[in-house]
């Protein structure tokens, strides 16, 4: 059975670049797209993993072919740093003391653990984390399950070195796309051999017969990816003028976005030195665990446990 780990939908609320924040979401994936879309491309599971809600998941949680994860923002108190951790088939009330923990990662991640909740760190050589170093990572190993290896968002050499983590602390492997628009879903999975329902692919998770595949990300998948966020971004807020026709605010919004059209050319350089710095920001993690030996990592370090 196939399954694509991490993807997200409208509910993942508005992005956090600023100042598009102001404006444009996350995600304009309704969960019934991604529904269609991951049935449609070979998915025989299908999970909705958005920021810090289940609320979409929830949508869909009837289905028995559906698992009710999300992409959990956790951070290190006192510090500029959160990891994103995957949690997958989890309960609404779980989710609530997930939701009260995430301010003090090292007390989610044990809460987790009690409550052997699927737990993943998500694309662990990306900035969008915060910066994560080996001292972090050091103290969260003895409480995740694994590491997202194949993220299809996400560089090849990035991905290489969640991969490199995964071996050298004997931790499990999953691939998610990260899809943010209807590119990427179930072009990147996790494949559980021989399961046959939900039920034994979650087992089959936790017993490490997993394999992650598919599709990897670039510069040219990020640039598709702006151009489709523009493209339903000026589909919602004219749908918003039609809707609403003697609301002038709205169809002046409208006016405003076609007149910055010409700025589209920036989110396409944006992208460019987006992937330049998070190479920058995989070499300068791999030289840091090259000076810290990874069989240091089995272990959780004084400084930050």
């Amino acid at each position: 059975m196939k399954l694509d780990a991490h993807v997200h939908t409208n509910y993942s609320g508005m992005t956090t670049i600023w100042p598009l924040s102001l404006i444009m979401r996350e995600s304009y994936n309704t969960t019934e797209r991604v529904y269609a879309l991951a049935k449609a491309r070979g998915m025989d599971l299908v999970a909705i993993t958005d920021h810090d809600t289940i609320a979409g998941a929830l949508t869909l949680a009837h289905l028995p072919d559906v698992i009710v994860g999300c992409e959990v923002s956790a951070s290190f108190p006192g510090q500029p740093v959160d990891v994103h951790l995957g949690v997958l088939d989890i309960t609404e009330r779980q989710f609530r003391q997930i939701d009260l923990l995430r301010g003090d990662v090292l007390e989610l991640v044990q809460y987790l653990r009690d409550e052997a909740i699927f737990t993943t760190i998500n694309h662990v050589a990306s900035q969008v984390n915060g910066r994560l170093t080996p001292t972090h990572i050091a103290a969260l190993l003895p409480w995740v399950d694994a590491f997202e290896v194949i993220n299809g968002s996400r560089l090849g050499r990035q991905n290489r070195t969640a991969q490199a983590l995964a071996a050298s602390a004997s931790k499990r492997s999953i691939g998610g796309s990260d899809s943010h628009t209807g590119r990427g879903i179930g072009r990147t999975w996790t494949e559980v051999p021989g399961a046959s329902d939900r039920a034994e692919f979650m087992a089959g998770l936790r017993a490490g017969r997993a394999v992650a595949g598919g599709r990897q990300g670039s510069y040219f998948t990020m640039a598709s990816d702006m151009l489709r966020f523009a493209g339903r971004f000026y589909e919602e807020r004219t749908l918003d003028a039609v809707r609403s026709p003697l609301e002038w605010q709205r169809h002046l919004f409208l006016a405003c976005s076609v007149i910055g059209l010409p700025l589209l050319t920036l989110p396409l350089i944006g992208a460019m030195v987006h992937f330049v710095e998070e190479a920058r920001f995989n070499q300068s993690l791999l030289i840091d665990l090259v000076e810290r030996p990874a069989i240091a990592l089995a272990a959780p370090l004084p400084e930050v446990a």
